[in-house]
This record gives C-alpha cells, structure tokens and sequence, in this order.
C-alpha cells in the first residue's frame, strides 16, 4: 500500500515555495521588459531607420525641377534681357553641375556664404579672405523666422545683439512697429526664389526691403528664376548668393525623413504609404528651415526666433495669414529643431557629414 504525502505543514510549504517562485517570475518579467525597453529608447534615439532614410532620398519635386532646368538651358535662358543672358546661362550651367547629395557642404559654407559677405563688407580681394580671419565663422548668428508668436515676446534687443541677422523672406524689421520684438539690425536677407521672382517684377530695389546693402541668399524653386538672379546682381547692391544645391539636398532629405519619421509614429501605417498625407510633387522644406541650417554652417552659435505656433497666434507676425502651406511639414521641422538644439549628434545625414554642429538656442 502506497504511503501518501498528507502532512499539513508539507504542503503548505509547497505551496509556499510555488507561490514565491510565480511572484519572482511575474516581477522579473516587467522588470526585463522594461530594461530592454530602455535599451531599445536608447539605442533607437541615436539609431538612423534605413527604411526612412532611403524613402527620404526620393524627391520628384526637386526631380522635376531639374528636369525643367535642363530644358531651360537647351533653350538657352531667351526669357532673358539679351545684356544679362549669358550670366543667367552661366548661373545655372554652373549650378546643374553642383547637383549631388553631399553633406559635407556644411564644412564649406564659410567659404560659399562667409567670404562672399565679407568680401562685399570690406572691399577685402579673394587673396587676403583667405587669411584666418577670413575662414572664422560668425561668433553668433540670429535666424528671425515669421512666426505671429515673435509679437509675444519683447526679443528685439536680444535679435540684434548678434553678429549676424539673418531675416526671412522680406518680413518687416527696423526701428518701426515691430522692433521691440524682432529687431532692427539685418546682415543677410534670405529669399526663396518665389520671392525673388515675384518683387522682380516691380523692379530689383523692391527685393531688397532692408536696405541695397544688405545681401542676398536665395535658393532655386525654379530654374527660371536664374533670370532674375542675373538681373538683380548687377550693378552696385549687395550680391545675390545662390545656395549651393548640396545644401538643398541635404535640407530635402532632412525635412523628409522628419516627416517620414512623424508620419510612421502618429498613424501607424507603413512608411510607404506618407505619400496619402504629402503630395510629393510638391512636398517641400520650409526657407526658414534651410536658413536655420545654412546658419549652423557659418556661425559659432546660433539663434533661432519666432519659430513654432501658438492657437492665439498668426501664421506671420506681419499678416493676417494664420493657414499653413501644405506642401511644407512644420510640426517634423519643429522636431528638427528640437533635436539640433538637444542631440545633434541623433541627426541622420548631419551626423555623418563630419561636421561638429555649433550650439543651437531655440527661442519659443
């Protein structure tokens, strides 16, 4: 006859040590999950997603620019004043020959934007730029965005104390309405080539809202526009500076993949499928956000105003605009800022350009 294991104090020590163990295994299992979580957080920050990076290379609009582009110039630029045509042909042989993605551009900006300023500033020769003082960046730089949100801060001051003040798109500034909250002092005036094209047309000395003797950087959204870059150059104002199309590869593909980045988190769908929110015909980053870029190139430090949105705000300080552009992606801008203000180095393509990014202040 078997004997049978009943004794009380037994069993309940069984029961015990089974109890002890699930409470153990149940503990350690969050616990695991949890430090493999943070493991993934902390990798997955600095990690760049080669899924996202190789959509982000894709731009039909810039495509389709290029290829207007070459057709322009088998046509040989006849929109343009017979006295300016050859520089306008010049201009954009010389800038169809630049087109890559290089995103080692950002340790050439000094030379490309820096010198060209300083050679107009000081009447200095191309010789003499080359000296140190000529290859030093900016110690600081303002880059004044059109937000409505600059009206709720008192910043003029701040803006203007900066060694250079880069204003976007011929808002308004000087000692006027605006000046206590974005400043009157402008180095550098930057356009997009809309703009350019468009104040043209009631002649040069309306694109130029701060002065002849401010200079100009401009980026092609048309081929076209070389036309009025060539027409604007001459003569005794400021130069027209053409931003080199590596830079405007490098800020395509990094509003892109933000975008990409934004999209795939908030709806869960597949990368793939961001082309049903963005038309990519005409998917685009901002001026403000190339400007923002550019300035890391060329200064030591940088700040950034009137950047963002608020419900109360309008879209431009100096308008009654409050709608956005589709074709830009703000909200995945915004997140490039935050990075390039907090953790530079989790930046995909500026991190492998070999370029160390300047300190980066985000004025909200």
């Amino acid at each position: 006859m078997k004997r049978r294991w009943s004794h009380p104090s037994s069993v309940l020590l069984l029961l015990l040590l089974v109890a002890v163990f699930l409470l153990l295994t149940l503990l350690r299992c969050p616990l695991r999950h949890a430090q493999q979580a943070c493991a993934d957080d902390d990798a997955g920050s600095y990690a760049v997603d080669a899924t996202l990076a190789e959509l982000a290379a894709a731009d039909p609009a810039a495509s389709a620019v290029l290829r207007a582009a070459e057709r322009l110039l088998e046509g040989n630029l006849t929109r343009a004043p017979p006295e300016r045509r050859d520089a306008a042909v010049r201009g954009l042989r010389e800038w169809l020959g630049r087109q890559r993605f290089e995103p080692q551009v950002m340790a050439e900006l000094v030379d490309l934007i820096k010198r060209p300023l300083d050679r107009w500033h000081y009447g200095v020769g191309a010789g003499a730029t080359d000296s140190d003082d000529g290859r030093r960046p900016y110690a600081s730089c303002a880059v004044v965005g059109n937000s409505g949100i600059l009206l709720a801060r008192e910043h003029g001051a701040l803006i203007d104390g900066h060694d250079l003040v880069i204003r976007l798109n011929n808002a308004p500034a000087g000692a006027g309405r605006y000046a206590r909250q974005v400043g009157a002092r402008t180095g550098l005036a930057f356009l997009n080539s809309n703009v350019l094209s468009r104040c043209t047309t009631a002649g040069c000395r309306h694109c130029r809202a701060y002065g002849d003797r401010v200079p100009i950087l401009t980026y092609m959204c048309n081929a076209a526009h070389f036309v009025e870059h060539a027409v604007c150059s001459a003569g005794a104002s400021a130069p027209v500076i053409v931003t080199d199309p590596r830079l405007d590869s490098l800020c395509a593909r990094l509003a892109k993949y933000y975008s990409l980045r934004r999209f795939v988190r908030e709806t869960g769908r597949p990368a793939e499928e961001w082309g049903t929110r963005h038309e990519e015909g005409m998917f685009h980053y901002s001026s403000g956000m190339q400007a923002v870029v550019a300035a890391a190139g060329v200064c030591g430090r940088v700040s950034v105003f009137g950047f963002g949105k608020d419900p109360g705000a309008r879209h431009h300080y100096h308008t009654l605009q409050r709608g956005e552009l589709d074709l830009h992606d703000y909200e995945a801008e915004y997140e490039f800022y935050r990075d390039l203000e907090a953790r530079p180095e989790a930046i995909p393509f500026l991190r492998d350009s070999g370029f160390r990014l300047p300190p980066v202040v985000v004025y909200r």
